[in-house]
């Protein structure tokens, strides 16, 4: 890889090099990475500074190309990687002038219609919470009913982030990358309580091997019988899997119908909206936006009314009223107000 006239593949090697050396996000690298390496594929062999820009277009737009049918977010993201290789080509002396992708001739597709997102009611929550049989799943779903939280964040909680003497709950959330303490509710507070007595007592886990709260499974061999069985492991956290295919059959089993990917953030906007009604009872609508927005850890409005489901509410008004007479007409022609 030393040579002044890489080939394509070379150079997306390198390049990958120089981002890690810099300390360029770990999700950013792979992300340009699986886009290069893909171009790299579509022209094997090919030194970098032969590709042109209408193998570009090509590569984006042509038959089979990558962004065919993709939205308009998608191709951003596509051209942002591929224009960040060539960039780093010319800075390398790769390439006598920086090569950029193309926009697309065509119109790239839109965002699909949203639909409205599956809205739970507190007994159906509540309903959930008792329904659950494992006592891992139990206290995840009443962690994310009372906290919001995401299940990202709650399979990697450890046992050293709770503190029933304060009344916190200490959370890494990813997302925004930061600490927030979390006040324990009543009812968390019991069930949290309820969890720990089995994690302690009942599952014949080591004190000393007891870091997550919620542990992960290893796999083990039943010694001359071939047979495998898991056990759990809370040196490493539960999986997304697991956690979310048990989910799935406990809605089915009480009766709740879910939209086609929704799972563990059905509860997150449920708990949202309750959480917004019950603010805007007491205090103004905005008031209880912004007092939403924080409990969800947003930073702007635009996601928490998307969460409650407030375009829904909009489109339903304006379905009322459009066409329809706000004052109606009596016989004699004077004018009232529908009731």
């Amino acid at each position: 890889m030393g040579t002044d006239h890489p080939s394509l593949h070379e150079a997306v090697v390198r390049f990958t090099q120089a981002q890690q050396a810099h300390g360029v996000p770990a999700g950013t690298i792979k992300q340009y990475r699986l886009v290069n390496n893909r171009l790299a594929g579509r022209f094997q062999g090919r030194q970098v500074a032969g590709i042109r820009e209408s193998d570009l277009a090509d590569f984006l737009y042509g038959d089979g190309g990558i962004l065919v049918g993709r939205g308009p977010k998608t191709g951003t993201s596509y051209r942002s990687a591929i224009n960040a290789l060539f960039r780093y080509a010319k800075h390398k002396g790769w390439i006598r002038q920086e090569l950029r992708c193309p926009k697309s001739p065509f119109r790239e597709r839109g965002a699909p219609h949203e639909i409205a997102p599956t809205r739970l009611q507190e007994d159906e929550l509540g309903l959930l919470i008792e329904k659950a049989e494992h006592p891992i799943l139990r206290c995840m779903i009443a962690v994310a009913a009372s906290t919001a939280l995401r299940i990202s964040d709650i399979r990697k909680i450890k046992l050293s982030d709770i503190d029933l003497q304060t009344g916190d709950l200490y959370v890494w959330v990813l997302k925004t990358g930061r600490f927030d303490a979390l006040p324990l509710t009543l009812d968390l507070e019991e069930e949290i309580r309820r969890y720990l007595a089995w994690y302690t007592k009942d599952s014949a886990i080591p004190t000393a091997e007891r870091i997550y709260l919620f542990p992960g499974w290893s796999r083990r061999n039943a010694a001359g019988t071939g047979y495998v069985y898991y056990v759990p492991d809370p040196t490493k956290h539960c999986s997304y899997m697991w956690a979310t295919e048990r989910l799935k059959a406990l809605l089915v089993s009480c009766g709740i119908h879910l939209e086609a990917g929704e799972a563990w953030h059905a509860i997150r906007r449920s708990v949202a909206r309750i959480y917004f009604d019950r603010l805007r009872d007491e205090v103004s609508h905005d008031h209880a936006l912004r007092e939403t927005m924080v409990f969800l850890g947003h930073k702007n409005q635009e996601t928490t009314e998307r969460y409650l489901g407030l375009q829904a509410e909009v489109a339903a008004r304006n379905t009322r009223l459009r066409g329809q007479r706000f004052l109606t007409r009596s016989a004699a022609g004077a004018v009232r107000a529908i009731r």
